[in-house]
Formats: structure tokens, sequence, C-alpha cells
């Protein structure tokens, strides 16, 4: 009984100061009850609306356009099990101070939406120490387009309380990785957070699944085992990707505001400009018959569920006429005194045997494009170096792609050091023994 009077005697309080307000400053007290009013009725969700039809579901920047150096996409250079395709991008500050130094900026909401989820990752060394704290942030702004802010350095502190703080989230797998589901309204341009670079994803789920030759390798939940551990259904599936169905995210900005976004696509320190019509693509689309795309080391398993299992073969979103290998260490042959550098640079030379590799473009069967690449015969991949920069490759890469004998396709790759150029091969072209076979 005593503990509903002092209920009731607060909410009379709580009354009457509103009513005071409004008596001695009648327009504070007119938005205060407003405000009070709009908190106490029910708001209809942004993330179950439909989404606009003929505009942009999109209406602002990423981020202040002053402090953006350059917008990378990523998936170039990257294997299921990092962020892809490439449509999901990079936001690369400018410098602050010094060359290696970027400049922190603030990660702005694009459009009045809904958070729905919130994520919290402890970033640790080889050796298991942590090196930092980074934040993911999703959200919709209507019922079809998701959203998400990745590789934040910190989230805005209204958000975190609005989520009812870190007490309230849910371990994925264990303490370092922490999530909670949210209905979180922002507004147009709200700090979501703020970061040195950060990432941004979108997914349209009314859009047609991207080609896939194995889109079942895509569908696996990567948080599969963390209902175990008691995560909600829902949560999961707030976090969970949609792969075949990412986009890029400057295709749903305004017409108006797209094309100034579009015009900052170039790699990560602003030195080379995209050339392609469309460098904010897909260039993981798997070829079906061809090399192009993802290739696994095992037959079933793919790289959700185990991050060193894929590697990818796809042109450079940036420069078409450029060719990647994303190995990513994962081709024994590749070892470090093929790299050209001094052989007392040995962790220089270690790193950089497990490097993604690059080199032009070519024709016939020396350097020729992924997707026109076939089964049966033997190809040759000559003047190669690490990453786009790095030091050459003393060597060359042989490919054949292959069918197994249930139907499955097959690839297998060597690096070869015993030629400096494909015409010194003997002919005809073959494997010495040494290569590694991937799987579709």
């Amino acid at each position: 009984m005593a503990s509903g009077y002092y209920v009731r005697l607060a909410a009379v309080l709580v009354v009457a100061a509103v009513l005071g307000i409004a008596i001695y400053k009648p327009e504070a007290g007119r938005g205060l009850i407003e405000g009070v009013a709009a908190a106490s009725e029910p708001r209809e969700s942004l993330a179950e609306k439909s989404c606009p039809i003929g505009a942009a579901p999109l209406r602002a920047a990423f981020a202040p356009l002053d402090d953006v150096l350059s917008i990378s996409p990523l998936g170039g250079v990257t294997a299921p099990g990092e962020p892809l395709p490439a449509p999901f991008i990079r936001i690369n500050t400018k410098s602050a101070g010094s060359v290696f130094e970027r400049r922190v900026t603030q990660a702005l909401a694009p459009a009045r939406a809904d958070i729905v989820a919130i994520e919290r990752r402890v970033d640790r060394n080889t050796d298991g120490a942590a090196t930092g704290v980074s934040w993911t942030v999703r959200f919709k702004p209507c019922e079809n387009v998701s959203v998400y802010y990745d590789r934040l350095d910190e989230i805005d502190d209204s958000l975190l309380a609005r989520a009812g703080g870190l007490a309230a989230f849910t371990e994925l797998g264990g303490p370092d990785h922490l999530a909670i589901e949210t209905r979180i309204r922002v507004r147009e341009g709200e700090v979501l957070g703020k970061a040195d670079g950060f990432d941004v994803g979108l997914y349209d789920l009314a859009a047609a699944p991207a080609t896939l030759a194995r889109p079942e390798r895509y569908d696996a939940n990567p948080y599969q085992h963390a209902e175990v551990l008691g995560a909600p259904p829902s949560l999961l599936k707030a976090i969970v990707p949609d792969i075949a169905r990412a986009r890029c995210a400057i295709d749903y900005l305004p017409k108006d505001l797209a094309p100034v976004w579009s015009a900052k696509l170039g790699d990560v320190w602003g030195m080379r400009s995209a050339k392609g019509d469309n460098a904010c693509r897909s260039a993981l689309a798997d070829t079906p018959g061809a090399a192009q795309g993802a290739w696994f080391t095992d037959a079933s398993h793919n790289a959700l569920t185990n991050k060193v299992s894929a590697i990818a073969l796809a042109p450079d979103a940036i420069d078409p006429e450029r060719l990647i290998f994303a190995l990513h260490g994962r081709l024994r042959s590749l070892t470090p005194d093929m790299v050209a550098l001094a052989p007392m640079l040995e962790a220089e030379r270690k790193k950089a045997a497990q490097d993604f590799l690059t080199f032009e473009r070519g024709a016939g069967r020396i350097n020729l494009s992924f997707e026109k690449a076939r089964k049966g015969e033997v190809y040759c991949y000559q003047n190669l170096r690490a990453n786009f920069v790095g030091p050459k490759i003393n060597g060359v890469l042989l490919m054949q792609l292959s069918e197994a004998a249930n139907g499955a396709a097959l690839m297998k790759l060597e690096a070869r050091s015993d030629v400096m150029s494909c015409i010194d091969l003997e002919e005809p072209w073959s494997f010495s023994g040494n290569e590694t076979t991937f799987y579709r």
C-alpha cells in the first residue's frame, strides 16, 4: 500500500512540474508536454515500413565529406570469411598531421531509421592480447533495406544508454563478441559513432540474389551455435548477413548526392582513382564454369564457419585491367623465397607471400581474365607482385580448371620458381606435383 502511495505521489509531482513549466514558460511547456505525449504513443516501426517507391531510401551523407579522402571497395582483395562482396565499402579519412595518421570523423545516419542491432568486439593480436574495441551498428530505414556501419572505434554514448548499457548485451561465443537487438529511432544526420575510417554495407532484401556458383556455401549462419548460449533467434536474424543481396550503398543515395560520393571511389590512400564505370560493384560474383569468384580449400565447409578456408579470384574494383589472386596464404607452393626482397628481410618476405597478388590483364593462355578461363586448359600468370605496390614475385603461377568424378568444379594452382616468365615453361605446360586443389 505504501509503495503504491509513493508511486501516485511521484506521478502527481511530475504532472505538477510540467504544469508549472507550462505556466511560467508557455512555449517550453508546450514542447515538453508534446514530447511526453510523443514518447507515450506507440510509433510505427521504420524497420517494418515499406520502402518508398521511386525515392532513394538513403537521404544524406555517411560522414562529413570534408573528412573523407577516398572510398575503397573491399571485395576485390577479399575471400569469404572477410567483408564481401565488393559493395561493402571503406570510408577512408584524410590524414591528421602525419602521413599514417587518419583523421577521426563522425559516422552519420544517412536517413531516418531504426537501429535494429548493435555489436561490440574486442580485437586481439596473434598473442591473444587485446588491441582495441570495435563496434557495428545495424539499422533499417525501411523494410527491405538494411545498412550497417562496421569497425567504428566508438559509438555515441546516448545510443549505448538507450540500448540499456553493456549489461544488456548478449555474448555470442564468448565475452569478446557482444550484441543486442534494439529499436532505437535515429534522425537523418544523427551521430552514430566515431572512427578514423569505417566500413559501410547494405543489403537490399527485395533485390535478386547475386550470381554465386555455390550459393549454399553463403547460406550458413555464422552464429548457428549462439542459440545454445542463449542468444534470441530474433537477434541472430538481425545480424546474420544476406551475402547474395549485398549492394553498393552509394547507389541508394539521392541522385544529387550519389555522384559526389562515387567521385571518391579509389584506393585507401587516395592515390588511385576508380577507372571503371561501376567500381562499387560485386567484383566477387562467381562465373559458373570459369575461374572468377570464390574457391574453397575443402569440398564442404565454407568460410563463414572457417575464416581460412577460401580464396578469391577477381578483377580489381578500382582498375578492371588489373586482376587479383586473393590467396591469403592458402597456396603452399608460394613461398617467401619467391618474393623479390633481400633474404635478411625475412619477416617482410613472409608477409608478402601471404598477401594478395596482382597483375595486368593479358590474352591467350598468359594472364587471361578469370571469367574467360575454361576447364581443361592450363593457364600461366606472370609479372605478379604482392598487393598493388609490393615486391615482385620471382616466378609464375599455373592454373587449371577441371571436374571431379561427381561433377563438382575443381581448380589447381601452383606457384613455380624455376622460371621467371611463362614463355620459359616447357611445352606442354604441366604441374610439378606441388599444386593445391581448390573446390567450388
